[in-house]
């Protein structure tokens, strides 16, 4: 036994680097195939095993008879956040190697349902013979590697599992199992519970192209994004000011977020679209007025106009209102003059009370 151990390792010292190099471009794969496939994952790690740990395991099976029969020399994991993305990724990898073999151990695929704990989905893979043929790959012609893949709640619970020492010498009473059978499947809850929740917020997103469904909406950034981007009058409010002044309007959402907008019109007691859009309709003049006197003020030295700082003028209404409150000889008719007199006259001020409703 003692000179198989020996001669596996001397493989194993001999091509150390060939598997390096393996765990760079199975990485660089992987991780073009999960950009291109816009999936968004928690996690990838590669590793190679250690001597110490390849040793143990040539002497502990007492099976092997060389290297290349050992086929986690390089195992990889990717934590996933969703469920589905397992399987998603599993047909990716379909796709791009050859399977030589799959162990599903997602307790949900198993009628004993006595059995708790590690999740995961293990494939062995190795390169096609096709990719073999390009230059860059022929090295790793017939060589085995390991892939697991898991949710980050699965990973929580196989890494809990292990700290537990669940895997010991000894078996675990039956009431120890009952009750952690009972945490395994409550995490199994909260995946599909997850799954649900991102398909309900992915028609939800998808529903704003309708626009009474938009106008029914809470605010956040996404519905504002869809708000404007439907609103006929502010894609022509901002048209007319950028033609006039010769601006050109550009669309970047992030502007949103930078300024807070949501918040702003939450504390200015706007919850629904609707809401909002009622009193955009209202004050379509002084708006229009904001916003071409700011492109005067601040917008001259690049000529873009953003399509959404047509809701920043608006938020300076709420704002000015409040300044003018107290005042004696504002009539439902005059409060739109006073409203862009004040902004104009008290441009400084206004924009520091806007910020600080930050």
């Amino acid at each position: 036994m003692s000179d198989n151990v020996n001669e596996i390792m001397a493989e194993y010292y001999q091509q150390s680097d060939l598997y390096y190099k393996l765990e760079h471009d199975v990485k660089d794969i992987i991780s073009t195939l999960l950009e291109v496939n816009h999936i968004k994952i928690s996690n990838m790690a590669a590793r190679i095993k250690t001597e110490e740990a390849l040793r143990n395991k040539i002497m502990y099976k007492n099976k092997y008879s060389h290297l290349d029969e050992i086929t986690d020399i390089l195992g990889v994991r990717i934590i996933t956040l969703f469920e589905k993305d397992v399987d998603t990724i599993f047909e990716l990898l379909d796709k791009t190697f050859e399977i030589c073999e799959i162990v599903d151990k997602r307790k949900k695929r198993k009628n004993n349902r006595i059995e708790f704990g590690y999740n995961s989905l293990h494939l062995i893979l190795k390169f096609t013979d096709s990719r073999c043929q390009l230059v860059e790959y022929q090295k790793y012609l017939d060589i085995r590697f390991e892939v697991q893949i898991r949710t980050v709640l699965q990973h929580a619970w196989a890494e809990v599992e292990h700290g537990l020492g669940y895997k010991s010498f000894y078996e675990p009473p039956m009431e120890v199992k009952r009750k952690l059978n009972r945490l395994s499947s409550t995490l199994e809850i909260l995946d599909e519970e997850l799954e649900r929740i991102r398909y309900d917020i992915a028609l939800y997103n998808q529903s704003f192209d309708k626009e009474e469904k938009i106008m029914k909406t809470d605010i956040n950034k996404d519905s504002l994004i869809a708000y404007v981007n439907n609103s006929e009058l502010l894609n022509n409010m901002v048209q007319e000011i950028a033609q006039r002044q010769h601006f050109v309007v550009v669309r970047d959402t992030s502007f949103i977020s930078h300024q807070k907008l949501p918040t702003k019109l939450s504390m200015y007691g706007y919850q629904y679209i609707h809401e909002l859009d009622a009193d955009i309709r209202r004050y379509e003049t002084t708006i229009y007025n904001i916003g071409d006197d700011m492109c005067n003020r601040i917008y001259h030295d690049n000529k873009l106009l953003n399509l959404y700082s047509s809701i920043m003028w608006f938020t300076f209404i709420p704002v000015i209102k409040n300044l003018v409150s107290g005042m004696d000889d504002i009539t439902d008719q005059n409060l739109e003059d006073v409203i862009y007199e004040t902004f104009k006259n008290n441009y400084s001020s206004v924009f520091e009370v806007f910020n600080k409703k930050l």
